[in-house]
C-alpha cells in the first residue's frame, strides 16, 4: 500500500445525538433531525465561505451496535488550517444546537486515495483502546491493503485525535458500493478475522464504525 503524505492543518469533528432512533442498525428519519440538519448544512456552507478548506454536515444512516461505541445521527466534519473546535461549539451552540456527544480536534494521521474527490456512503470507523493513538495509526495503516484488495476500497483519510479524546483514531472514508455488500464482505471472509480482526485485537484496539452521507452535496 502506497500512502499519500499527510494533509497539513486540523479536524474538528462534532457530533450530535438528536434522534437516534433505530431499527435494528438502522437510523430512522426524524423531523426534528431534519430541522437541525438543515442549519448544520447551512453552517457547513458558511464555513467554507469562510475559508474552511473542508466542511461537511453528516447524516449517520447505519450505527453498527457494538457496545460502547458512538452513538449519534448528525455530525459536523471541518478541516482548516488552525484547531477551531472551541468556536465551532459556541457558534453551534447559537445556531440552537444542545451540546454535542462528541467534539475531537484531530490531525490526519495518514490517507490514500481522494475521499473528497468521490461520492458515496461514508465510512466513519471510530477506533478506541488502551494504546497511544501512534500505535492505533500503525494498525490501520497494516490493515488497509486487505480493505484494498478485498473490499475495493480506494480511499481514506485518517483522523488521528489529540490527547483526551474518547478515540484514538477514526477512519473517514468513501466506500466503493453500499453499505449491507461491504458490511457483509468483512463479516463473510475468513481473511477479514485472520488479518483485520487479529491485527487490531494484538494492538488492543477496537473498531467502532457508523455509516453515513454528507448532506446538502
Amino acid at each position: 500500500m502506497n500512502f499519500d503524505t499527510p494533509l497539513d492543518g486540523w479536524f474538528t469533528h462534532l457530533a450530535w445525538n438528536i434522534d437516534t432512533s433505530t431499527r435494528g442498525p438502522f437510523v430512522k428519519a426524524s423531523k426534528q433531525r431534519d430541522e437541525y440538519a438543515n442549519r448544520l448544512v447551512d453552517f457547513a456552507s458558511t464555513l467554507r465561505e469562510e475559508g474552511a478548506t473542508t466542511a461537511h454536515a453528516l447524516g449517520v444512516k447505519v450505527i453498527v451496535p457494538i457496545k460502547g461505541g458512538p452513538r449519534y445521527d448528525l455530525a459536523l466534519l471541518v478541516h482548516a488550517t488552525e484547531p477551531i473546535r472551541d468556536a465551532l461549539l459556541q457558534r453551534t451552540a447559537d445556531l440552537g444546537f444542545p451540546t454535542p456527544e462528541l467534539a475531537m480536534t484531530a490531525s490526519n494521521g495518514g490517507r490514500f486515495g481522494d475521499t473528497e474527490g468521490q461520492d458515496g456512503e461514508i465510512l466513519l470507523n471510530h477506533f478506541a483502546g488502551d494504546t497511544t493513538s501512534a500505535n492505533a495509526v500503525e494498525a490501520w495503516k497494516s490493515v488497509s491493503d486487505w480493505y484494498a484488495r478485498a473490499l475495493n476500497v480506494d480511499n481514506s483519510t485518517l483522523l488521528e485525535f489529540t490527547d483526551g479524546a474518547p478515540f484514538l483514531i477514526m477512519n473517514y472514508a468513501v466506500l466503493p458500493g453500499k453499505t449491507v455488500p461491504f458490511l457483509a464482505g468483512q463479516v463473510l471472509r475468513p481473511s477479514f478475522y485472520s488479518v483485520v480482526r487479529k491485527r487490531l485485537h494484538d494492538v488492543g484496539i477496537t473498531p467502532y464504525p457508523l455509516i453515513a452521507r454528507r448532506l446538502g452535496a
